[in-house]
C-alpha cells in the first residue's frame, strides 16, 4: 500500500512530465516533509519496476530526495532560495553544518547512511548554486564539507562491485564534487602564482590573500601583447597557509594574531 509521501511524490513526477515544475517542487517538498514527519525515513518502493537503474535510491525518501535536488541543480527551471524558499530551507537544513536535527534517522544503521547521502548532495547542490551566484567562496566550503562528511561511510568513496542506490548516486556526485572543487583550489593557485610575480593592487603579501579577498590582477593577454595592463578583479575562495603557502578550504587562524590562516 502506497504511504502519503509516496503519493505526493508520484503527483510531483505527473506534475513535471507536464512541465508543471513549481507545482512539481511543491510535491517534492511536501512529500519529503511527510516522510520526515510521520513514516518510515528508510521504507522503500513498495513494489519496484523488473529495472531500475543503479543510481536510483531505492528508499521513497532518497527517490523523492533526488528528484528535489535535482530541480534545484537545472538552471532552467529557475528554483532558488528567492524563487522557491520553503523548498530551499528544506535543502539547506540538510546541509553537513546545518545545526538542524535529523534524529529519526539515527535510530537505525541504514538511517544514519540515508541521512549522510541526503547531506552530502544537499552540499553538492548548495555548492552548484553558490558557484552559479558567483559565490565561489561558499561553493569551495560545501564541497570540502560534502567530502569531509562521504569520509565517514567507505562505500561512498569506494563502493564494492555492484552497489547500487544511494551509495551508487553518491558516488557518482563525489567524482563531480572532487573534480570542481580541484578546479577551483587549482584557480586559486594559479592567481595566487600570478600575483607573487607581478604584485597587485594591495598590500598585502600574495601568497595568503584571504578567502574572498577581492584584489586586482593583470590581464595576461593585454600583458603578452604588451599592451597597458589593466587589472581585473578576482576574489579567493580558499585561504593559503602564511607559513608554506598551501592553499585550502579549511585552514585554522594563527592563535597569536587571529587572522593569518595556517595549518
Amino acid at each position: 500500500m502506497a504511504t502519503q509521501g509516496l503519493i505526493l511524490y508520484n503527483r510531483g513526477e505527473m506534475a513535471y512530465r507536464a512541465g508543471r515544475y513549481r507545482e512539481s517542487m511543491d510535491f517534492y517538498t511536501k512529500s519529503i516533509k511527510k516522510i520526515l514527519k510521520d513514516e518510515n525515513v528508510i521504507g522503500t518502493i513498495p513494489s519496484q519496476p523488473m529495472f531500475i537503474p543503479n543510481d536510483i535510491p531505492r528508499e521513497v525518501i532518497g527517490i523523492v530526495w533526488r528528484n528535489f535536488v535535482t530541480s534545484f541543480r537545472n538552471t532552467t527551471l529557475g528554483f532558488t532560495e528567492q524563487t522557491a524558499p520553503e523548498a530551499y530551507k528544506l535543502l539547506n537544513s540538510f546541509r553537513p553544518s546545518a545545526r538542524t536535527s535529523h534524529t529519526r534517522f539515527e535510530r537505525t544503521a541504514r538511517g544514519k547512511i540515508v541521512l549522510k547521502g541526503m547531506q552530502i548532495t544537499a552540499a553538492f547542490t548548495l555548492a552548484l548554486m553558490a558557484w552559479d551566484s558567483k559565490d565561489r567562496a561558499t561553493a569551495a566550503k560545501r564541497y570540502k564539507e560534502a567530502l569531509d562528511l562521504a569520509d565517514t561511510h567507505p562505500p561512498f568513496i569506494d563502493p564494492p562491485p555492484g552497489t547500487v542506490g544511494m551509495e551508487h548516486w553518491v558516488h557518482l556526485d563525489l567524482q563531480t564534487i572532487k573534480e570542481n572543487l580541484d578546479i577551483i583550489m587549482r584557480n586559486d593557485a594559479e592567481k595566487a602564482s600570478i600575483m607573487q610575480r607581478v604584485g597587485t593592487l594591495t598590500d598585502r603579501n600574495p601568497m595568503v590573500a584571504q578567502r574572498k579577498d577581492v584584489v586586482s590582477l593583470p590581464d595576461p593577454r593585454l600583458e603578452s601583447s604588451g599592451e597597458e595592463t589593466i587589472g581585473l578583479s578576482y576574489m579567493f575562495a580558499s585561504d593559503a597557509c602564511g607559513k608554506c603557502g598551501k592553499r585550502d578550504v579549511k585552514l585554522m587562524r594563527c592563535s597569536l594574531c587571529k587572522k593569518m590562516p595556517c595549518e
